[in-house]
């Protein structure tokens, strides 16, 4: 999860350019502070996510706490990359500063109901969000190029520094990984390896296994509420069913009944999944032999009742090394990348002078 963050912070993330009012100080790095506001509007739409994905069991403010302890461990490592930046005089150009500021244009490219807008309005809702912002163009072109330097310090001082395995290398972690998926005990170098392993052999079964595409409508109630709020929930689902019966169009009643987020605007479609990717093994023990246009009973689960169409059907397939090949590579070298800068951050914070205050 570390590396994830640092990196999403980093690349993924046009909203942290935006301003973050002052408030009371939560960290101090090198006698430069962070404010509990930038680590509340950091941490807000990663919690919010988590609340969403996790299971109830996990949703405790213990997991919560740890998660913004994190999301402030990142900060404060962007902040040292920044220093650093500046410390090695990082040079940007006026050209990449005019390229980052389209990439955090392009939300604006699209108005409210999803039409395209000009140019001209473009430019005009990207203003009326610094002013709303209370940021200047100057301002908002020294938050791009403060990000952009960091960037581009990683860039020098680690990814540069990172070559591609071998083919004997990648030859033998795949044959690592078919020892893996088959079972069979595998010798490695530490637990980092092992976890990589055990991941890359989940994925590459689950990309050589059966896989089902699916359309469903969940009406969520958890085991651990009330009977009467169950029961509720049951008649509403029974009630969905009726209308799925008398074919109704089952995208259309997805996205008006479905209390599952993430896939209600695309009428309860949840792609191609293969055994356990829901974590439900309720859904498993029912989706996989539904025949393609057929539709499920009610199924009830941990988190609620769900009813699922049968989209497509793939059978399992051979794993072949020419097709993953490229893949392992890559992800070795990313393996290889991940662990130099977790070693390059280690070593900033070392050296600096970081006080943090209790999060509350």
């Amino acid at each position: 999860m570390r590396t994830f963050l640092i990196l999403s912070l980093l690349f993924a993330s046009p909203a942290r350019i935006w301003a973050a009012e002052a408030s009371g100080t939560i960290a101090v790095v090198n006698n430069e502070p962070i404010f509990a506001s930038e680590l509340q509007k950091e941490a807000e739409p990663f919690i919010e996510r988590y609340m969403k994905t996790a299971p109830e069991k996990d949703q405790t403010p213990d997991k919560i706490a740890a998660l913004r302890k994190e999301i402030l461990d990142r900060l404060i490592e962007e902040k040292l990359l920044l220093q650093e930046a500046k410390t090695r005089k990082v040079r940007i150009l006026k050209t990449e500063i005019e390229r980052g500021t389209e990439q955090f244009k392009e939300p604006f490219k699209m108005d409210e109901k999803g039409a395209e807008r000009s140019p001209a309005d473009i430019e005009r809702a990207f203003q009326d969000q610094l002013i709303k912002e209370g940021l200047t163009q100057d301002q908002f072109n020294k938050r791009v190029e403060d990000q952009i330097m960091k960037v581009k310090l990683i860039e020098q001082e680690v990814k540069a520094k990172v070559e591609m395995p071998k083919d004997a290398e990648v030859r033998a972690f795949f044959d690592k990984i078919k020892d893996k998926m088959a079972a069979k005990p595998v010798k490695t170098a530490n637990k980092e390896e092992d976890a990589d392993l055990v991941q890359i052999s989940k994925y590459l079964d689950r990309m050589t296994g059966e896989q089902v595409n699916i359309r469903h409508i969940l009406v969520r109630s958890a085991r651990t509420e009330p009977a009467s709020a169950r029961a509720e929930a049951r008649k509403k689902i029974d009630g969905i069913m009726q209308k799925v019966r008398k074919g109704e169009d089952f995208p259309t009643l997805a996205k008006k009944f479905t209390d599952d987020p993430l896939s209600k605007e695309r009428g309860g479609d949840l792609g191609f999944i293969a055994r356990g990717d829901l974590g439900l093994p309720e859904m498993d023990a029912v989706i996989f032999k539904l025949k393609e246009g057929e539709v499920s009973p009610v199924i009830e689960t941990e988190i609620g009742y769900h009813i699922v169409k049968m989209r497509e059907k793939k059978p399992p397939t051979a794993l072949d090394y020419d097709d993953v090949k490229e893949d392992l590579a890559n992800y070795m070298a990313q393996r290889i990348f991940t662990q130099k800068l977790e070693k390059y951050l280690k070593d900033l914070r070392a050296k600096a002078s970081v006080k943090v205050n209790p999060l509350n």
